[in-house]
């Protein structure tokens, strides 16, 4: 079982941002109407998130299962897009 340990707001563009995220479990979330966002975890090969090397995420959507990560990277294929990273902690 999780709790929430806290709830990063990113506003997100065509330039990628990194959330250190550190292993532990946590959720992501596109808030925008409109752009897809792309996530992967940086560390593994250092290259941050792109749309031909992340994971998709469309309008509207969000992550159904946790990801352990080390270093979270987002970007967002129009500016502006609220993505919402959720960083869980077990209890």
């Amino acid at each position: 079982m999780y709790k929430i340990e806290k709830i990063v707001t990113l506003s997100v563009g065509t330039t990628a941002q990194t959330v250190q995220v550190s292993g532990r479990p946590c959720l992501v979330r596109n808030n925008s109407q409109s752009a897809a966002v792309y996530f992967k975890d940086k560390l593994t090969d250092g290259a941050a998130a792109d749309s031909n090397n992340g994971w998709a995420l469309p309008a509207g959507a969000e992550t159904r299962f946790p990801v352990m990560v080390m270093e979270l990277s987002v970007v967002a294929s129009d500016a502006g897009a609220d993505v919402r990273v959720m960083i869980l902690e077990e209890c």
